[in-house]
């Protein structure tokens, strides 16, 4: 049977993801800037908040840019997905822009998640004030994912996930099968409280 990730880090990590204060990334009316390259684990702590959201019975939206959402993988890990409106947009940022522009002024949703990829566009310093002020006023938690900040001071909290080693197993000679992804949380900005440490982070691989 193939092993896949289960995309979430274990009870004690996210423990100790709480004591740091960003467990669920998700803040009403605030925009959260997640940062980092590919496997960094980025996209595992968009997994958890949108876990806890929908367990919370509350209603999600996530705009993808690079159709790259394993909703299979979603699912397994917790994620409720009769409460995800799941937008694809084919490869084209500003039809994702426009997008998380519209549904950050609806109501309905608790959290809108923007996953930009491995190419962010630049946004304007307006284009983010406006976001700003639209998630204020809907109190919509904004969560955007990408390789490098975009929102600049409009964000009221931004981590940075880094890889930090991967473990394989199998033949001495032949260690091909993925066990474990180890990974760094750093915030990089914090606007109302002081910015704590570090956190290392594991993903364990499971057989499916």
């Amino acid at each position: 049977m193939a092993p896949h990730m289960s995309g979430l880090p274990d009870t004690q990590h996210l423990s100790s993801l709480s004591r740091m204060g960003i467990a669920t990334l998700i803040r009403a009316g605030e925009i959260t800037e997640i940062v980092g390259r590919l496997s960094s684990g980025r996209t595992s702590l968009l997994i958890a908040a949108l876990r806890r959201t929908t367990h919370a019975g509350a209603a999600v939206a996530l705009v993808d840019v690079d159709d790259a959402f394993d909703a299979a993988g979603a699912a397994r890990a917790g994620v409720d997905l009769t409460r995800l409106l799941w937008v694809r947009c084919g490869r084209r940022r500003d039809v994702a822009l426009r997008a998380v522009d519209l549904l950050a002024r609806c109501p309905g949703f608790a959290v809108v998640a923007l996953d930009l990829g491995e190419l962010p566009p630049r946004v304007p310093l307006t284009a983010a004030f406006r976001l700003r002020l639209a998630v204020r006023r809907s109190r919509i938690a904004l969560l955007v994912l990408s390789s490098r900040r975009i929102a600049g001071a409009s964000a009221a909290l931004a981590v940075e996930t880094s890889q930090t080693g991967v473990d394989w197993t199998g033949p001495a000679r032949a260690a091909t099968r993925l066990t474990r992804l180890r990974a760094r949380v750093s915030v990089v900005r914090a606007r109302s409280a002081p910015t704590p440490g570090p956190r290392d982070l594991e993903w364990w691989c499971e057989v499916a």
